[in-house]
């Protein structure tokens, strides 16, 4: 019973430092505000799309409406089988391009393809990569150049503010902020330029086009499935200086619609997320799921233990609720549901479950996005 008792304080101590860090990630990741940029040179708007026919005229039309003074906005379509593209030759407008894309070749996924190209095509010195989902207010444009400035940044990537409209999206989306924002001390990057502490959020990424085509652009990174964090990667490994930040109410995202989607997105990218090692991949996975449960067994099974400080019952109590609270905070930091703060248990288990299926695609070859692989042949033809 000792054991137990000084096992479950240290699940306490778990949590503090949790806690502390999510704190610290206030600075770490801070709110994009609205504000002024120096610069006024070209900014290059850059939208990969396939099969986005529901997003495609809200997404382009926010892209155009920016009260920068130079920027220009350039679509990548290809293959796509609803009606994207007679959505996109619909739109006219002179900061508008439409790249009518070609079959990523052997060795390349579709969107490094579809970057790569939007790249080479860009007349900009900053390079905006913008996930077709996101949606950015006037000011966003102008607010993210003046912080890559503030800052001396060569690469700033935005964690938009995630709508979800059901129930299934939230419990699925939610555990990505509070991943970012628990396990992630990014204040050490910008106190100390910690350069091993980096996430980079492929949905809004801002770099200088010398630093991107430094590190080799996206055909450095053309077979992977997370290249935004490969791209982080190459920077760190340059010598560039990344941030990361929270878009609030300039850029806004529902990243999926509806829990299958939200599922197979996941499944998509989160065993890519630690280099596909399986056995720390597992138990992380395992220990946020068993951290989740542990004390509210505890508490079910010791109802007569009492709260006296030799019983287990005060440090699980005080674990259940510095996890409740860690996940409340998330929720109020970055605008989510406070329902998160008690249903967060169920968010670990369903987690858990996509965490396993994403091993199992990769390790297999399995799994498809869009109706392609999620993986490439690096075999000559």
């Amino acid at each position: 019973m000792a054991f137990l008792i000084q096992h479950e304080w240290s699940l306490v101590g778990f949590f503090v430092v949790l806690f502390v860090i999510a704190i610290s990630n206030l600075w770490g990741i801070p709110r994009l505000k609205s504000q002024d940029s120096r610069s006024s040179g070209l900014v290059s708007i850059l939208i990969p799309m396939r099969d986005e026919g529901d997003n495609a005229a809200e997404a382009v039309a926010c892209a155009l409406h920016q009260d920068y003074p130079q920027f220009e906005v350039i679509v990548h379509e290809e293959g796509s089988q609803d009606h994207t593209r007679k959505v996109l030759e619909s739109l006219n407008n002179k900061h508008l391009s439409v790249i009518n894309g070609e079959t990523p070749p052997r060795g390349w996924l579709g969107k490094p393809w579809a970057c790569h190209n939007l790249a080479k095509a860009a007349q900009g010195e900053l390079l905006i990569f913008l996930d077709a989902d996101v949606r950015i207010s006037p000011r966003a444009i102008s607010a993210a150049v003046g912080e890559l400035e503030r800052r001396n940044l060569d690469l700033l990537s935005l964690l938009p503010h995630q709508i979800t409209r059901t129930l299934g999206e939230l419990l699925v989306v939610s555990i990505i902020p509070w991943a970012l924002s628990s396990f992630f001390p990014l204040i050490l990057v910008r106190l100390f330029g910690v350069a091993r502490i980096t996430a980079t959020v492929g949905q809004f990424v801002l770099i200088r086009k010398e630093a991107y085509q430094k590190i080799g652009g996206h055909a450095a990174v053309r077979d992977s499935v997370l290249e935004d964090m490969e791209l982080g990667k190459l920077a760190v490994e340059n010598g560039l200086t990344l941030g990361l930040g929270f878009g609030d109410r300039l850029v806004h995202c529902r990243m999926y619609t509806g829990f299958r989607p939200a599922i197979n997105g996941l499944s998509k990218n989160l065993f890519p997320v630690f280099g596909k090692h399986l056995g720390l991949f597992a138990f992380v996975w395992t220990y946020i799921l068993y951290t989740a449960w542990q004390p509210i067994v505890v508490i079910l099974t010791h109802p007569s233990s009492g709260v006296g400080r030799e019983g287990i019952m005060l440090p699980a109590l005080l674990t259940l609720s510095l996890s409740s609270a860690l996940w409340a905070f998330t929720a109020i930091r970055f605008r989510a549901s406070l329902v998160l703060a008690f249903l967060f248990p169920v968010v670990t288990v369903i987690s858990w479950f996509i965490a396993a299926r994403s091993a199992f695609w990769h390790l297999t070859g399995r799994g498809t996005w869009k109706g392609k692989s999620i993986h490439v042949s690096k075999e000559a033809p």
